[in-house]
């Protein structure tokens, strides 16, 4: 018998234990590990469900939200980004200002940041969201934070930059030419084209002049540089607005010499034939760098930082250079280029910057718009 109720107490306790364990695994499967499963994000720790059907409303400078880039974003995420561009700096501030749409994500120049500061039209980034700003050319976005970062917060992160040079036909034109003074020059009349923008044709006049810091002049300064501008109005063919505007002027030879967009306007026309060079004078040219911002009034500002993130990849900033011909703002893309793309791109001179002027803030936007408003009405 006392073998017996051994026997018994030990096959009890097998089987209490069996249970037990069962009863473990049981309840770990239910509570844990299966309702995890059920609700993990789909890639990379992302919940990519929860933005679908979601619009981002955009305003960007033409070549920025190109399918090559947007399209995969909107089929990873199931959402739209609708894009509106602006032809120039005054354009884009205006329906920004509108406020007719809000606009989740601006493009700009960092010059123009602390005009949007100040209108109250955007809001902070949240650097700790981003993921790629340690690849940020480091130089390049020291100098940005100058002008982006507001009592301490981040307000932009660079997309892009390019100078602002002089473009030259040189099958038209084979004398050299090295300074902006060819803009004046009268046997190139009719042949000139020029920016329609207050804000740069100021600088530019102003670097011309000489005038030590050409965004921050003087009302004695502001007067010289209207004089001189009224000086070239007779000569000039037109005024254009837009990368598509002056391009067409160049490619038609109605102009032959001109205040370019950037860049990527003269490679475009390389591209189709034409002998078209770039010229930074000895007065020096602008530098712009375009920073993405976010709208004050964006309805999913999470999601915005996710494009942004994105859109400042070493992939996209490489897809963005070999298509535009700008400078990329992540270090790694350069990587991902071949050494024509580098040096087209000037992603291969890091002395590039030297002779370049950053696009900064002026002092008064409103001096210079009404100067050049006053410019065009001259008859």
């Amino acid at each position: 018998m006392k073998l017996k109720h051994v026997l018994i107490v030990l096959i009890s306790v097998v089987i209490l234990v069996g249970l037990s364990g069962c009863g473990g695994n049981t309840s770990s499967t239910n509570s844990g590990a299966g309702t995890a499963s059920s609700a993990a994000p789909a890639n990379g720790g992302e919940d990519l469900a929860k933005f679908k059907g979601e619009t981002i409303n955009v305003l960007s400078w033409e070549g920025y939200q190109e399918d090559e880039w947007v399209k995969p974003f909107e089929q990873k995420y199931g959402v739209t980004v609708k894009v509106t561009y602006a032809g120039s700096v005054d354009e884009m501030f205006a329906k920004a200002a509108s406020g007719s749409v809000k606009y989740d994500l601006i493009f700009m120049d960092g010059g123009s940041v602390n005009r949007y500061y100040k209108m109250n039209l955007i809001q902070p980034i949240d650097l700790a969201k981003l993921t790629n700003t340690n690849q940020l050319i480091a130089n390049m976005k020291s100098l940005n934070d100058k002008h982006v970062v507001k009592d301490g917060k981040t307000f932009a992160v660079p997309f892009a930059w390019g100078s602002l040079p002089m473009m030259v036909n040189a099958d038209k034109i084979k004398e050299p030419i090295d300074s902006w003074s060819a803009l004046w020059d009268p046997k190139y009349s009719g042949k000139i084209v020029t920016l329609d923008d207050a804000a740069n044709q100021t600088a530019m006049t102003a670097m011309l002049l000489g005038f030590e810091d050409p965004y921050n002049l003087t009302d004695e300064q502001m007067e010289q540089v209207k004089s001189k501008l009224l000086e070239q109005k007779p000569l000039v063919r037109t005024y254009y607005a837009g990368f598509e505007d002056g391009k067409n002027l160049m490619a038609s030879d109605e102009g032959w010499i001109g205040f370019s967009m950037g860049p990527t306007m003269i490679t475009d026309l390389q591209k189709e034939g034409k002998n078209i060079v770039e010229v930074i004078p000895k007065e020096g040219a602008l530098v712009w760098i375009d920073n993405a911002v976010i709208g004050k009034d964006a309805k999913d500002p999470e999601l915005v930082h996710i494009y942004i993130d994105y859109l400042i990849s070493s992939e996209v900033q490489a897809q963005l250079i070999k298509k535009t011909s700008y400078g990329g703002v992540n270090a790694d893309s350069a990587n991902k280029l071949t050494d024509e793309e580098k040096k087209v791109s000037h992603m291969d001179d890091p002395n590039y910057f030297n002779n370049l002027v950053y696009v900064a803030f002026p002092e008064s936007f409103e001096k210079r718009v009404k100067l050049w408003n006053e410019v065009k009405a001259a008859q």
